[in-house]
């Protein structure tokens, strides 16, 4: 049987029609209770609860509201359910653009406290190696006195002789008790 290019192209649409209705319908049944629509509006209940974000998923609040409002007033359920997960998914896409920001803003702090940690580290090597070579300063000023001593002792004349040729210094008086 052959069928005008009109016909066919007329059950082709409702077939291709029924088979998106279908997905829509079997992806809203697999959601949390109340479908799209519901997961939609507590999302959306969600961003606005939160204080922060709130600029950044205004555009996709916005679009799921009108995807909302749009399948409400629609007259074909597979069309409204199709719009339904279109303003879940905008509620999705708002609230992981809020929760992005708040992890970017998160990694800012933490790439602050890390700069600090890595300069107070900075300055505490500093001071390490600093007392570390007053030390090693300190044990060679002790090893050139001691090599110093021992030469001392090593000199054939005591320090306190006297010179040759000159007198010798009186003796000192006894003291009486």
């Amino acid at each position: 049987m052959y069928l005008s290019g009109n016909t066919r192209w007329l059950r082709c649409s409702a077939s291709v029609l029924i088979v998106t209705a279908s997905a829509a319908l079997y992806r809203s049944a697999l959601g949390a209770p109340g479908g799209s629509a519901e997961r939609a509006k507590g999302i959306i209940a969600e961003l606005e609860a939160a204080p922060s974000g709130r600029e950044l998923a205004a555009a996709g609040v916005n679009h799921a509201r009108d995807s909302l409002a749009r399948a409400q007033a629609a007259s074909v359920p597979a069309h409204a359910a199709i719009l339904e997960d279109t303003a879940l998914e905008w509620a999705e896409v708002a609230r992981d653009l809020q929760r992005a920001s708040a992890a970017e803003q998160a990694s800012d702090r933490l790439e602050q406290e890390a700069s600090a940690l890595q300069a107070e580290l900075a300055r505490l090597r500093a001071a390490v190696e600093q007392g570390m070579a007053r030390v090693g300063q300190a044990r060679h000023d002790v090893a050139e006195l001691e090599k110093g001593k021992g030469a001392d002792r090593a000199s054939p004349a005591p320090a306190t002789a006297a010179p040759s040729g000159a007198p010798s210094p009186a003796p000192a008086p006894e003291r009486q008790q």
